[in-house]
């Protein structure tokens, strides 16, 4: 007798389901933004060319192009005026976000097939099932196209780097990640530190002080971009705005 058992770890794809998706052919300078999603969404690029502007940074991105829309992040994207874009989007929930989908745009990645196949799901009625199977299709192709990590070792301050990045407009705790990830806490910080020069905690808190001043310079009012950059406390938030930019952000709002 013989027998082969497996038992899937927990990770991102725990909870993976599509949520939305569609196509549109863009008219000449068409804006959508700016504007927060509380889901993942991938947009495809079949034709044309825009531009994608996420964190202060502005993309440009062409046909078989793909970018990255994670939860909570303000985002902006714009077609061209001289060669609007056709794009296929796809929403879904994870876990968290996958490592392979921190890049905001992702080359020329091997799935035009598959969004193809999403775009022809709009023009007739579709099956759930059918987008279910695309879905884990788009994102195995992106993962195996990913570049392989620097080394074998679990890269731990990567993946607490990309956590921070992505889930600091919540609650965060530094003891919680570390225990995800199975090492000691203070390992965590030392590793962290010997990457990016300062600990976990301190980054969080720079990320977060660095988002709030780019959403009040977006026109979000001082309790606003606090809440959205994960400050549950305002006066908190504007006693280390102070600090770390030498004016409170009611002052910055004023400029």
């Amino acid at each position: 007798m013989e027998k082969l058992e497996y038992a899937v770890a927990p990770g991102w794809w725990h909870g993976l389901a599509p949520l939305n998706f569609g196509w549109e052919a863009c008219a000449p300078g068409h804006q959508f933004g700016p504007a927060v999603r509380h889901y993942h969404l991938l947009h495809y690029v079949l034709e044309g060319e825009g531009t994608f502007l996420k964190g202060g940074a502005t993309y440009r991105v062409d046909a078989g192009d793909l970018f990255v829309i994670r939860p909570e992040e303000v985002t902006t994207y714009r077609a061209s005026a001289a060669r609007p874009w056709q794009y296929v989007w796809l929403g879904f929930q994870a876990g968290e976000t996958p490592p392979f989908l921190q890049a905001p745009v992702i080359r020329q990645p091997p799935v035009r097939k598959l969004f193809e196949s999403l775009r022809e799901q709009c023009r007739y009625e579709h099956q759930d099932g059918r987008v279910f199977a695309l879905l884990y299709d788009v994102l195995w192709r992106l993962s195996q196209d990913a570049p392989p990590p620097a080394s074998r070792q679990e890269p731990y301050a990567a993946y607490a780097k990309a956590y921070l990045e992505t889930s600091y407009m919540q609650p965060v705790s530094i003891q919680k990640l570390a225990d995800t990830l199975h090492i000691d806490r203070r390992y965590l910080t030392v590793l962290f530190r010997e990457a990016y020069g300062e600990p976990p905690q301190a980054y969080l808190m720079r990320l977060r002080l660095e988002q709030a001043r780019e959403f009040l310079g977006q026109g979000y009012g001082v309790t606003e971009a606090a809440a959205l950059a994960g400050f549950s406390d305002l006066s908190n938030f504007s006693r280390q705005y102070k600090r770390q930019f030498g004016a409170s952000p009611s002052r910055q709002k004023r400029r």
